[in-house]
């Protein structure tokens, strides 16, 4: 079965009550975005502590921020995962080692523009490759059909350097079958604005 993570925005006016009745969800994806890598503004870090302090489920923190080490003091202590974007102009092997010195897994996050090929050198250090099946930023978009390909060539080097493959962005039931190979299925519209989620949840689980 496939791992589903329910994304949610790290936003002032947060409810928890979204998530409080979700069933069989595996982690908890948190959108950070600084207002300059995405037009997008939430920042509200303190979503991370209260997440962790109400669910036992695993958190996924994905930055769509211009320097993701700005952040990680704040958050790193609340997270299972630090998932940032190949696009910034950083030093990437840098965040990379600072993230697993601090005994937490790592993962690149690449836009729909960015081919496989482009982050073939970070496939051996890498825990979660998360492929972005949308452009980053805004919810409920539609899914872009050549995120399917991307994935069945990420996969072929899954075994060798055994990390997993997320996918975030116009998720559904039904865009989800092309997903064979990807690990964890990554939702916010298509489970929060349904009106049985867990029914969407279980089916997503078992594409």
């Amino acid at each position: 079965m496939k791992k589903v993570a329910v994304s949610i925005h790290a936003q002032d006016n947060f409810n928890l009550d979204i998530l409080k009745y979700l069933k069989g969800i595996d982690y908890i994806h948190i959108d950070v975005m600084d207002g300059k890598f995405v037009d997008n503004l939430n920042l509200n870090l303190e979503i991370f502590k209260i997440v962790k302090k109400n669910f036992k489920v695993p958190i996924l923190a994905h930055l769509m921020v211009v320097n993701p080490l700005e952040y990680l003091n704040a958050i790193i202590d609340h997270i299972y995962a630090f998932l940032f974007h190949f696009e910034i102009d950083i030093d990437i092997p840098s965040i990379i080692k600072e993230v697993k010195n601090r005994g937490k897994s790592v993962g690149l996050v690449i836009n729909p523009d960015t081919k496989i090929s482009e982050i073939f050198e970070y496939l051996p250090v890498l825990d979660i490759i998360l492929v972005l099946g949308v452009y980053p930023g805004w919810s409920g978009q539609k899914f872009i059909p050549d995120t399917v390909n991307k994935v069945e060539k990420l996969a072929k080097y899954k075994t060798k350097y055994n990390f997993l493959i997320d996918v975030d962005g116009g998720i559904n039931p039904e865009t989800a079958k092309g997903l064979i190979n990807a690990d964890i299925l990554t939702s916010a519209s298509a489970i929060l604005n349904a009106k049985k989620p867990n029914t969407i949840i279980q089916k997503l689980k078992a594409v």
